[in-house]
C-alpha cells in the first residue's frame, strides 16, 4: 500500500510518499511536484493527506462546557457568528482538547469555499483520495517534542501559534527569496539560485563557504531574526518553540536557525521542523483518529471504495480459490469414498456367499438369516431345514467333538460343500481318538451320513479325513419301518 503526505505551495504539491506493509510505514522518497503534473505521481497513491496553511484557518482556545461533541460545534458556531462575518453554514468546525488536565477547548474553523479551492488543485481522481484535510496549526499538539508554542513559515505568511490562539503576519518565505535574487545577476536569475541552492554545501559549517553561499547564509539569519522578533511580544510562556518552516529550504537552514538566539522565548534553543518531517507526523495521528480534519460532509474521504478495491479482490480471489480447491477437494474424497464403498459391498458380497453359500442382496439380510440359523430357528419341524448355516455355528456344534479330554487330535481343515456336507481332516496320535470323534458325531441329532473315509498311519500319527452332512433329518431303517408294521398285525 502507498500513501501520500502532501503541502500546496503555489503552483507545486510538496509530498512525502511512504509505502506500509506489515504494519511498518516507510518513507519511499520526499519531492515537489507540479500541480500539472500530480495526476501521474498520485495515481500509484492510495490514500493522500493534505496539510492546510494556518492563515486559512481560524484557531482560538475558550474555556466550553464538557458537552456531546454536536452541541459543542453549535456553542461554537454561536460565538463565531455573533464576533465574525461568517456564518455556521459556511464553515466547518472542529474542536478538540488537546491540553491535557486543562478546561481549554482548542476550536478551529475554516470557510468551506476555502477549502473547495484548495481540492481544486487535484483532478478529479486525486482528489477522491483525499482522506483528511488537517491544519497546520495541530503539528504543534502532535509533536512528540513538548513544544509550548510554534512558528510557522509559509510562503506569503509567518504565523505563531500558542495553546490559547493563533497570531498571523504577512510576508515569508517569499521575501527572503526574493532577497536572495537581488545579488544574482544573470539573465535568469530564478534558475540560477535553483541551480546554486541545489549544488550548494552545508551553509551551517560557515568556514567552508563559497561568497554567495555566505550572502544566502546571511539572508537567511536576516529573515529569520526578523520574523521571530515579530512574535517577541506575545510570547507568554517559556518553553521550547517550534519553527516550521513550509517549504524547501537550502542544507543547514535548520542549523543556523536553531542557532539563533531564543532567549526571548526561553533557554532552550529552537526545534526546527523541515516540510519533509512534517509531513511524516501527519498520517501518524490520522490513523490515530487523534487530531483534527476537515474531510467531513461534502470533503469526505470519496476513496474508501478505491482504498479497499485492490484488497477486496484479492481477498475475494483467494476464497474464490479457497472455495474451488475445497470443493475439488471434496468431489475427490467423496470419489473416494464411493469407491471404497463399492469395494466394500463387493468384498462384502463375496464375503457372505463363502459363508453362507449364496450371494444375499444385502448384509442386513445376511446377519438375520446367520441369527436365525444360529438360534436354530430353520430346524422347526414344521419347516423345511435351511441351510447354509454360518460357519461359526458350525464350528462351535463340532468343535467340542475333537476337543474331549485328553483328545490328541489336530484339525488341519474343515470344509462346507453345499447342501451341508462337511469334511473335517486332520491327524491324531491314536486310532482310539479318531474313533471316539466319529462315534460322538455320530450321536449327534443333526448330523448324519457320516463317512469315517480311509485312515492312514504313518509312525506315530495317523490321518483321517470324516465326512458327514450336518441339519438334515435323520433315516429311518427300514427294517425298523416293517417291524413297527408287524407288530401292529399282531
Amino acid at each position: 500500500m502507498k500513501f501520500a503526505s502532501c503541502r500546496i505551495a503555489e503552483d507545486r504539491f510538496i509530498v512525502d510518499l511512504f509505502s506500509k506493509e506489515y504494519g511498518k510505514t516507510t518513507l519511499e522518497k520526499s519531492e515537489t511536484v507540479k500541480i500539472s503534473d500530480a495526476e501521474s505521481f498520485f495515481r500509484s497513491c492510495d490514500y493522500i493527506d493534505l496539510v492546510i496553511q494556518g492563515r486559512d484557518l481560524l484557531c482560538f482556545s475558550r474555556n466550553y462546557p464538557q458537552v456531546k461533541s454536536a452541541y459543542l460545534k453549535k456553542i461554537v458556531a454561536q460565538d463565531i457568528e455573533s464576533e465574525t462575518p461568517f456564518k455556521e453554514s459556511d464553515m466547518l468546525i472542529e474542536v478538540k482538547n488537546f491540553q491535557k488536565g486543562s478546561q481549554e477547548m482548542n476550536a478551529y474553523c475554516i470557510a468551506k469555499s476555502d477549502v473547495r479551492a484548495l481540492l481544486k488543485k487535484f483532478d478529479d481522481a486525486s482528489r477522491e483520495k483525499v482522506r483528511s484535510i488537517v491544519p497546520e496549526e495541530v503539528l504543534l499538539f502532535k509533536a512528540k517534542e513538548n513544544l509550548q508554542q510554534a512558528i510557522f513559515i509559509g510562503a506569503d505568511y509567518s504565523l505563531l501559534v500558542m495553546p490559547n490562539g493563533q497570531i498571523v503576519q504577512n510576508g515569508g518565505l517569499n521575501e527572503l527569496k526574493n532577497d536572495m535574487l537581488s545579488f544574482l545577476e544573470g539573465e535568469d536569475p530564478e534558475s540560477e539560485l535553483e541551480s546554486w541552492l541545489s549544488i550548494a554545501a552545508d551553509l551551517s559549517e560557515q568556514s567552508e563557504l563559497s561568497d554567495i553561499e555566505l550572502r544566502i547564509r546571511k539572508s537567511i539569519i536576516d529573515f529569520f531574526e526578523k520574523s521571530i522578533s515579530y512574535f517577541v511580544p506575545f510570547i507568554t510562556t517559556a518553553g521550547t518553540t517550534g519553527i516550521f518552516i513550509n517549504d524547501v529550504m537550502p542544507k543547514g537552514t535548520d542549523k543556523i536557525i536553531a542557532e539563533l538566539d531564543s532567549s526571548a522565548f526561553s533557554d532552550e534553543p529552537f526545534k526546527v521542523f523541515d516540510v519533509e518531517s512534517q509531513l511524516a507526523l501527519v498520517p501518524e495521528f490520522v490513523d490515530n483518529d487523534s487530531g483534527v480534519n476537515f474531510a467531513v460532509g461534502d470533503f469526505a474521504y470519496k476513496g474508501g471504495f478505491t482504498f479497499l478495491k485492490k484488497r477486496i479482490i484479492i481477498a475475494f480471489a483467494l476464497y474464490l480459490a479457497a472455495l474451488l480447491m475445497l470443493v475439488a477437494g471434496m468431489s475427490m474424497r467423496v470419489g473416494y469414498l464411493d469407491e471404497r464403498i463399492s469395494a466394500g459391498e463387493t468384498r462384502t458380497k463375496t464375503l457372505m456367499k463363502e459363508i453362507l453359500g449364496k450371494e444375499v442382496p444385502s448384509v442386513r439380510q445376511a446377519l438375520s438369516m446367520m441369527d436365525k440359523t444360529i438360534r436354530g430357528e430353520a430346524l422347526s419341524a414344521d419347516k423345511k431345514a435351511v441351510y447354509p448355516y454360518s460357519a461359526l455355528y458350525i464350528m462351535e456344534q463340532i468343535f467340542p467333538y475333537f476337543t474331549f479330554e485328553n483328545s490328541t487330535i489336530e484339525v488341519a481343515e474343515l470344509s462346507i460343500k453345499e447342501e451341508g456336507k462337511i469334511r473335517v481332516t486332520g491327524t491324531s496320535n491314536t486310532l482310539e481318538d479318531i474313533n471316539k470323534f466319529a462315534d460322538l458325531l455320530d450321536a449327534d441329532p443333526l448330523i448324519d451320513e457320516v463317512n469315517r473315509g480311509q485312515i492312514n498311519t504313518r509312525g506315530d500319527k495317523s490321518s483321517f479325513n470324516i465326512s458327514f452332512s450336518y441339519a438334515q433329518a435323520k433315516k429311518e431303517d427300514p427294517k425298523a419301518k416293517k417291524g413297527k408294521k408287524k407288530s401292529k398285525d399282531e
